[in-house]
């Protein structure tokens, strides 16, 4: 199992929207990265893909971005299927002894769906986008794009009805996926399935919160 450290920062997220992307050009960027870079189906097309996450007193700060020549961003309405266009995603499950985890799956449009349950099986859409996430994208021109956004804790607070505390030990994974354009699924902490899935839950690795 593979454990990525979520260091505090005051640095907030770059404005990325409507301009290239550059992770070496970018001080959230400068840290450690999850790499996304498991690819449990086997496919020869496998873009370099990170994750960046930090937090502060309101939230998880989340940057995730790819390099890749040409994408994929045809959905634009939130809740809709943007997993099958060019997509980067976090699921995390912020409570050991809660078997529910957020899934929150962005394209490169900047459009995103976010649900919660125990498994596939039995997720729950949010109904409306949560105030405070400020999804953006970065423009695309042929080599690294990026999605960011905000997780709050008081929006944990409310999925759950629990407090939650920074430092609280945090179960997750990253992914990049594409369903159409070139279909690949790749994810951070590797996945023992038969055939591609990242509602898998028991596969999610470890997320530590450090001051």
């Amino acid at each position: 199992m593979r454990t990525y450290a979520i260091r505090r920062t005051a640095i907030p997220l770059p404005a990325i929207s409507g301009a290239p992307f550059d992770p070496a050009a970018e001080p959230f960027c400068a840290g450690a990265y999850a790499p996304i870079d498991a690819y449990a189906w086997g496919g020869d097309y496998r873009p370099e893909a990170r994750a960046y996450v930090a937090w502060d007193d309101a939230g998880l700060r989340v940057l995730l971005c790819a390099r890749e020549a040409t994408v994929s961003a045809k959905v634009t309405a939130f809740n809709g299927d943007v997993w099958t266009d060019s997509c980067l995603e976090f699921f995390l499950r912020p409570f050991a002894d809660d078997a529910r985890y957020v899934n929150i799956e962005v394209n490169a449009a900047g459009a995103a769906l976010i649900g919660i349950g125990a498994g596939r099986d039995d997720r729950k859409r949010l109904e409306t986008c949560p105030d405070g996430m400020d999804f953006r994208s970065s423009e695309h021109d042929g080599a690294w794009w990026a999605v960011a956004y905000t997780v709050p804790f008081t929006l944990i607070e409310a999925l759950y009805g629990r407090r939650f505390t920074p430092g609280t030990p945090l179960e997750g994974n990253f992914y990049c996926c594409d369903e159409t354009l070139h279909p690949h699924f790749g994810s951070w902490n590797p996945i023992a399935a038969p055939e591609p899935d990242f509602h898998r839950p028991e596969c999610f690795g470890r997320l530590a919160m450090e001051e």
